[in-house]
């Protein structure tokens, strides 16, 4: 995230002006082995080096690097194992093995021509092993299968000693159940990821926009009320519609994997029965795919790259079903004052990843337990915008951190955030990201890592550690 690179050496920096680290890393180990990874990790803590361990760098909280520090570059772990018959206690089917470096496009490309699908998010140059699945990680299938956390099977990880292990229901089910959403880089180094694969199979979709060219301000508002209101009853049919708002416009996308087109039609017929009524013109399409891959594909892609920037300052809430059912209104007005300025767009996720969607139970995995009540991740964002001097970007973070967060977590004060969809400056970060968790990470982060080796913003142990002003970490007093 370019905040996190502090401006000094980036594709936009001016070529008149010096180019320096700022709070890049000082060395990287591209690693490609397990063993490049025990000795680095190894190194750093024989020298008391400040470490970083760096996927893809999707991260909006500034734990992908560290100033003056050496990096672990997992970037290149990046090979694929699809395994039709494993074998674990817990579970017997087919499975992906990849590494941690893999990028989702890839895993999905694998899946598809071995005849599967595998969870992962809607932007596909995320690394699905790195914090994405070890942060929790939400997909379009979460509505079928949980969220990604809740698939996997085992982990390959280097612990802080060095030592190169496994990590299973069955093997260090501990350090298992920490890797499996108690947030990365805290625990180890994951090489790689085994999680399961599920059956190809025509998949159902739609869009619908509709805007303010034909429409007052009050009545688009209303009739996103109406749309996020009656969401519910899709979703539960193993649906996930995404909807993105600007002050002017909103356009929905619906993943519906188990659902035709007809279905789909008819679980949106309150919807577009409500903007005939109203007079606002709309687009609305439904298709269906011969599978989730070329779904995929039509509304997320073209692969690898995909449709999303991710240079933006970002804030988001997980939103109980009972306080959409309660408080739909003040959630609105809500979205309609983080817009107003242009400046902010609003992004809701309608999914259900309940314990009964993922077949699991509570003790399982080391998920925020907010996101088995959910029925919206909202996320409120500003695309980062180079040509503007830096301190209007200060002044919208300040913004977000001030006003437009505590905003979003004022509308369900007892629920929880997804931590790597956050705002970097969260109030309430270890309370939010991991909930009732908090106790038991921490123990086994003290188990694992009993220096304290692994360090991050935010993260589990990262008060172990004070950043002094120049960007080194010191013990705090």
């Amino acid at each position: 995230m370019p905040w996190f690179q502090n401006g000094t050496c980036d594709p936009f920096h001016p070529e008149t002006l010096t180019c320096t680290l700022g709070n890049l890393v000082e060395y990287s180990i591209n690693a490609t082995s397990a063993a490049h990874v025990a000795a680095g990790l190894k190194f750093a803590q024989s020298k008391n080096i400040r470490l970083a361990i760096k996927n893809t760098g999707h991260d909006f909280l500034g734990r992908s690097t560290a100033k003056y520090g050496l990096g672990i570059w997992t970037h290149n772990l990046n090979a694929i194992d699809i395994n039709l018959h494993y074998n674990g206690t817990t579970y017997k089917g087919p499975a992906i093995k990849i590494g941690s470096g893999t990028q989702a496009a890839a895993a999905y490309e694998a899946a598809h021509a071995a005849g599967y699908r595998v969870l992962g998010g809607t932007c596909p140059t995320v690394g699905l092993a790195g914090g994405y699945t070890q942060g929790g990680g939400h997909s379009a299938l979460s509505s079928l299968y949980g969220l990604s956390a809740d698939n996997v099977l085992e982990w390959e990880v280097v612990t802080a000693d060095g030592s190169i292990t496994i990590a299973s229901p069955a093997h260090n089910s501990d350090l298992y159940w920490a890797l499996s959403g108690g947030g990365g880089g805290s625990y180890g180094t994951v090489i790689s990821m085994t999680s399961k694969m599920y059956p190809e199979s025509p998949t159902g979709g739609a869009t619908l926009s509709f805007n303010t060219s034909s429409a007052t301000s009050n009545s688009f508002w209303n009739a996103i009320a109406v749309l996020q209101g009656g969401v519910t009853p899709i979703v539960d049919a193993g649906a996930v519609v995404l909807y993105q708002m600007s002050n002017k416009s909103i356009t929905a996308f619906v993943t519906a994997p188990s659902l035709t087109r007809t279905q789909i039609t008819n679980y949106f017929e309150y919807m577009t029965d409500h903007l005939i009524s109203s007079k606002i013109p709309y687009t609305f399409t439904t298709t269906t795919d011969s599978t989730y891959f070329d779904h995929f594909s039509r509304y997320y892609g073209p692969l690898p790259n995909g449709i999303y920037e991710v240079s933006h300052l970002i804030g988001s809430r997980l939103i109980p079903r009972s306080v959409v059912a309660a408080r739909n209104q003040a959630i609105i007005s809500t979205y309609r004052d983080i817009t107003a300025s242009g400046d902010w767009s609003v992004v809701s996720i309608a999914l259900n990843a309940s314990h009964a969607t993922a077949r699991n139970s509570p003790a399982a995995n080391a998920v925020l337990p907010a996101w088995r009540d959910a029925l919206l991740h909202t996320l409120a964002f500003s695309p980062w915008d180079w040509d503007a001097p830096i301190s209007t970007m200060q002044s919208r973070e300040r913004l977000l951190s001030e006003i437009i967060n505590p905003a979003l977590v004022n509308l369900a004060p007892g629920s929880g955030t997804y931590m790597n969809e956050a705002n970097f400056n969260q109030s309430d970060a270890e309370e939010a990201f991991f909930g009732r968790n908090l106790g038991r990470l921490r123990s086994i982060k003290k188990k694992y890592d009993p220096f304290d080796l692994f360090y991050a913003p935010t993260a589990i142990g990262s008060e172990a550690w004070v950043p002094d002003t120049s960007g080194r970490l010191c013990r705090p007093m």
